[in-house]
């Protein structure tokens, strides 16, 4: 009895609510959109996938390639993979996971009906799908697809039995979201909260929790609120301001890593008026300046990133001018560094037929990366200063995606996020010539189109040595930089904060996974 009045006098002196021992409560700034898992290729769907939805193949810690519900992958040919499932998988409703949910899986995701970036780019290199035995599958690609096992990673399986008549809706509201996760659905309030329960069936190591709650709260402050107050064991997305704050109360632990995701803009580089330009007098001008290399360089160069990392981030980013970091496959060792040179900017602006500069009006979230919006202020200060007289336009990523789609903004935000331990998902994304019959160009949104590049990426795609094919990853990376087609900025540090009774490492990717969670004292 002593020691329960002993505890609950700690718990009243530090404001901690009482949680149960096996329940988590986790607030995050993103909140999915969608439970189903193929509807809408975003950041929020993919972080919490994998509590329900398991891949094929898993991206490890370390980025590198595992068995997750296949056990081994075969090349017989350049175009043919023989796929081994494991035979002891349950879905959650103790149904049995075999190879038919496999191929219901591949099939369903091109045909998925949304409005948003699907996943079908991850599965369009695949003709065809053979189940040849209760856990034994043949894919035929169209062509040599040495980085298939990798793409798998990020296709989440799902039931034929609760899937074949099933609408997003029906994921949405938990009647079709059975997979075999470690953790099955019990309810989504949108824009609140999201509760889980223990998948009793799990194949796998049992997670610790029983339920894990999570709430969606977008303001940073707002966030380390409920730290505070004792309503949550762990937020992620740390304010690098409220950093000092936490570290120094001894009721909480603060613990960062240097994210595979990088922070950067995109121009709108069609040979057109663009919609966000205007010159000295307020009127569109009659060309695009970004359509000229030098004005794109000219921007890369007013940015002071070592700045945004001392002032706006407080130390905690990497600056960075490609999409790799150093080590990674497909890094670019020969790129030159990034640079700071405002007057040869401003040279290059004069050279390009603007020696007066123009108005622009750059667009930001606010809500996707950590300081999206200061770092937008940031840049516009910049940006001015070499003499293009920059407002900055912050909205949530929700009202962004749609205007970006509609290729309404002429320079504004993005957020890199890669699935694969490598960057051709990216580059074929977000930097090749949009075709949607060819999976290509997806999020390309700043209308980014070079032949040579389109090219040397295809090559690439279809080439089975590695080595090789890393030189012509390489070469792709080192067309679209030297093209200024974005301005990558950073690699931020994923931050996170948590009582001191649990203990995690964030991961590369920023996903915040509760099975990878765990009690202090295990």
């Amino acid at each position: 009895m002593r020691r329960l009045w002993q505890t609950l006098a700690i718990l009243f002196l530090t404001g901690l609510a009482p949680a149960q021992a096996n329940d988590l409560r986790l607030a995050l700034a993103v909140e999915p959109d969608s439970i189903d898992p193929h509807v809408h290729n975003f950041g929020g769907n993919k972080a919490f996938m994998p509590n329900l939805f398991e891949t094929l193949t898993v991206i490890d810690r370390g980025g590198r390639l595992g068995p997750n519900l296949a056990t081994a992958w075969t090349l017989v040919d350049d175009t043919t993979w023989e796929i081994t499932l494991r035979p002891d998988v349950t879905f959650s409703d103790g149904t049995k996971f075999t190879a038919d949910d496999v191929a219901f899986t591949l099939a369903r995701v091109p045909t998925v009906p949304t409005t948003v970036t699907d996943f079908a780019e991850y599965v369009k290199g695949i003709a065809q799908v053979e189940v040849t035995g209760p856990y034994q599958l043949r894919l035929t690609t169209h062509g040599p697809f040495p980085l298939l096992p990798e793409y798998m990673a990020s296709i989440g399986i799902v039931s034929r039995a609760h899937g074949a008549n099933a609408t997003t809706a029906d994921y949405n509201t938990g009647t079709a979201a059975i997979g075999t996760g470690p953790y099955r659905l019990i309810s989504w309030a949108r824009g609140d909260r999201l509760v889980l329960e223990r998948n009793e069936n799990y194949w796998g190591v049992k997670p610790v929790w029983n339920t894990v709650t999570y709430r969606y709260v977008k303001n940073a402050s707002s966030r380390l609120a409920t730290l505070l107050a004792g309503d949550v064991d762990l937020i992620d997305t740390v304010s690098v301001q409220d950093i000092d704050r936490v570290r120094n109360d001894k009721r909480f632990t603060l613990v960062s890593a240097l994210s595979s995701d990088i922070v950067g803009f995109v121009f709108d580089k069609r040979d057109q008026p663009s919609p966000k330009i205007t010159g000295d007098d307020g009127q569109p001008l009659t060309s695009n300046p970004f359509y000229d290399l030098r004005v794109r360089e000219a921007v890369d160069l007013a940015i002071d990133r070592d700045a945004i990392r001392d002032r706006v981030m407080n130390g905690e980013s990497a600056p960075d001018n490609q999409l790799m970091r150093p080590g990674q496959y497909g890094y670019d060792p020969d790129l030159p560094p990034v640079r700071f040179d405002p007057a040869e900017a401003k040279r290059l602006l004069t050279e390009a037929g603007y020696p007066n500069g123009f108005r622009l009006t750059m667009d930001c979230q606010n809500d996707r990366f950590v300081n999206d919006a200061a770092i937008c202020q940031a840049i516009a200060q910049m940006l001015t200063h070499a003499g293009i007289v920059t407002t900055p336009e912050v909205m949530p990523h929700a009202v962004w995606v749609p205007r970006a789609n509609k290729k309404e903004f002429s320079f504004f935000t993005t957020f890199w996020t890669f699935d694969t331990p490598e960057p051709s998902i990216v580059l074929i994304s977000e930097f090749e010539t949009p075709d949607a019959a060819r999976g290509r160009g997806a999020f390309n949104r700043g209308s980014y189109s070079n032949p040579e590049f389109d090219s040397v990426l295809d090559r690439a795609l279809t080439t089975m040595d590695l080595d090789q094919r890393e030189k012509l990853l390489i070469q792709a990376t080192d067309i679209e930089v030297r093209d200024h087609a974005t301005v990558p900025l950073h690699h931020q540090l994923n931050i996170e904060a948590m009582t001191t009774r649990i203990r995690h490492t964030p991961r590369p990717d920023g996903h915040v996974l509760p099975a990878d969670i765990m009690p202090a004292d295990q």
